[in-house]
C-alpha cells in the first residue's frame, strides 16, 4: 500500500528521475531538486529538511510557497500527522489567497481522519475531519478536492453518528430513558444522511413502546420506512407499526417531521466547522499556480489518483 501511495505521489508531483546533485546545493532550484529526489525515494524526513533549507537560504524565491507546502506534504507522507497538520495550518495562515488551499484543506482532513478513533472512543479527530472536509466543500465547492472531501465526509459522519448511538445505548442501559430519547432524536437531526439514523429511529420506536407512548412509536417506525426503506430494520419496523394499529391511523405527512414536532426536537444541530479562511481564498476553488496545482491532472486526487491514496478500505 505504501508503494502505491509513493507511486501516486511521484506522478502527481511530477518528480524527475535525475539523481541528487553531487555538490552542496546553493540556489533555490538546486535545493528543490534535492528535496524532490528525497521525496521520490521516500526519504520524507530528508525531503522536509531540504525544503526547510531552501526556505532558510532563499525565503523570497519563486520556489518558497511550494516549498512551504511540500514540507507539510512530506510530513503527511511520512505519517507524522500532528506535525503535518501544524505545517499545513501555518500555510493557510501565511497564504490566505493561495491556489493550493483546496489541497491543503483536503490533507488536513486526511490527517485528522487517519487519527480517528473507533466510535466508542474520543471523537475529537472525527470532529476535526468533519470540520475540515465541510469547510473545504463550502469554500471551494468546484475543486476536485471537494469531490474527494464529500466521499470522506460521509465516513466521518457515520462514525460520529455511531458514537451518538453508543451514548444513547449507554443511557438506556442506565434506565435514563429521557436522555436516551434526546440523544437519538438529536442524532437523527444532525446525521439524517447516515445509515445509523435509520437504526436510531427504530430504537426510538422501541423506546416509546416501553412507556406506552404509542403515537410517537408509530411515527418513529413509520419514519424508518419513509426515509430509510432499504434499511435492515425497515421491514421489522413495518411489522411493529402494523401491531400498533389499535392506536388509530397515522396523520398525513412526513412522519419524521411530525415526530420532531411532537417531541419538540425540531432544531437541526450543526457541528462546529473549521475556521473559515480569510480574504479571497474563501471564494477561490481553482487549482494551484500553473493551472494544475502540484502538477495534478484535472479531476485527480492530491496524489494523482481519483481516490484516497491509501484506498477507501483503509478507514
Amino acid at each position: 500500500m505504501r508503494s502505491l501511495a509513493l507511486h501516486a505521489a511521484m506522478v502527481a508531483l511530477g518528480y524527475t528521475l535525475t539523481g541528487c546533485a553531487a555538490k552542496q546545493p546553493t540556489t533555490a532550484a538546486e535545493y528543490e531538486s534535492v528535496a524532490e529526489e528525497h521525496l521520490r525515494l521516500g526519504s520524507y524526513t530528508q525531503a522536509a529538511e531540504s525544503y526547510r533549507s531552501l526556505l532558510d537560504e532563499h525565503p523570497f524565491s519563486e520556489h518558497s510557497e511550494q516549498a512551504e507546502l511540500k514540507v507539510g506534504v512530506a510530513q503527511y507522507m511520512d505519517g507524522t500527522c500532528p506535525e503535518a497538520s501544524a505545517t499545513l495550518t501555518d500555510f493557510q495562515r501565511r497564504h490566505p489567497t493561495s491556489g493550493y488551499l483546496p489541497l491543503v484543506g483536503y490533507l488536513l482532513g486526511q490527517c485528522a481522519e487517519k487519527q480517528m478513533q473507533p466510535s466508542d472512543r474520543d471523537q475529537s479527530a472525527s470532529q476535526n475531519a468533519h470540520a475540515y472536509y465541510q469547510a473545504l466543500i463550502q469554500q471551494h465547492p468546484s475543486s476536485p478536492y471537494a469531490a474527494l472531501a464529500r466521499q470522506r465526509l460521509a465516513h466521518a459522519r457515520e462514525t460520529l453518528a455511531t458514537h451518538e448511538l453508543d451514548v444513547a445505548d449507554y443511557y438506556e442501559r442506565q434506565n435514563n430513558v429521557r436522555a436516551a430519547e434526546i440523544r437519538l432524536l438529536d442524532l437523527v437531526n444532525r446525521f439524517p444522511d447516515t445509515e445509523v439514523a435509520g437504526k436510531a429511529l427504530y430504537q426510538l420506536g422501541q423506546l416509546y413502546e416501553g412507556p406506552g407512548a404509542t403515537e410517537k412509536a408509530q411515527l418513529a417506525y413509520a419514519a424508518v420506512g419513509y426515509h430509510y426503506p432499504e434499511h435492515l430494520e425497515a421491514r421489522d419496523a413495518e411489522r411493529r407499526l402494523e401491531g400498533l394499529t389499535a392506536a388509530g391511523p397515522l396523520p398525513s405527512g412526513d412522519p419524521l417531521v411530525l415526530l420532531r414536532s411532537e417531541t419538540g426536537r425540531t432544531r437541526t444541530i450543526a457541528i462546529a466547522q473549521a475556521p473559515r479562511a480569510s480574504g479571497e481564498s474563501a471564494r477561490r476553488s481553482g487549482p494551484g499556480p500553473g493551472g494544475g496545482g502540484l502538477g495534478l491532472p484535472s479531476g485527480a486526487g492530491p496524489f494523482g489518483r481519483s481516490q484516497n491514496p491509501y484506498g477507501q478500505g483503509r478507514y
